[in-house]
């Protein structure tokens, strides 16, 4: 089974186009006194609402309509190591793979500049509930934020 962390690419902060700065909060500390999993699925979609709002605008994703929805389709989290409170986490966030009607974002969590875990998430663009093409500026907006690997 091949992992996401097997790619050494995505274990760097720098490959990513878009990071966003978080503090980790004492609600994120499992009784470990470790950032909890559901914590860092939390990071994650923050950076890919991020980027979101970037290409598709704040009403998208805040406000969606029937014309603009943004349809969760999966997502793979690859845990790498341990996130520690108190700190910041830095979460970066690409696109990896453009479809017809959906888009994958790839994203790195860090702390101090170490990978603590790894997320593929895949967004279908919808109208009235039901996939659509995306549209050229919006194809061309999610292209500028291609991430190599």
């Amino acid at each position: 089974m091949i992992r996401l962390r097997d790619d050494l690419l995505r274990l760097k902060l720098q490959t990513y186009p878009r990071v966003v700065e978080m503090r980790a909060t004492y609600a994120d500390v499992d009784s470990f006194q470790h950032l909890n999993n559901v914590a860092l699925a939390r990071y994650f979609e923050e950076g890919r609402a991020t980027l979101n709002m970037e290409v598709f605008g704040v009403d998208a994703v805040v406000r969606p309509s029937e014309g603009v929805q943004l349809l969760f389709a999966s997502i793979v989290i690859d845990y790498v190591s341990q996130g520690q409170y108190p700190g910041k986490v830095e979460v970066g966030t690409g696109v990896s793979k453009v479809g017809r009607s959906s888009f994958t974002q790839s994203a790195g969590l860090f702390q101090q500049g170490r990978c603590v875990a790894l997320c593929d998430a895949v967004t279908v663009f919808a109208s009235g509930g039901k996939g659509a093409e995306l549209p050229p500026d919006v194809r061309a907006a999610l292209q500028q934020r291609v991430v190599r690997f």
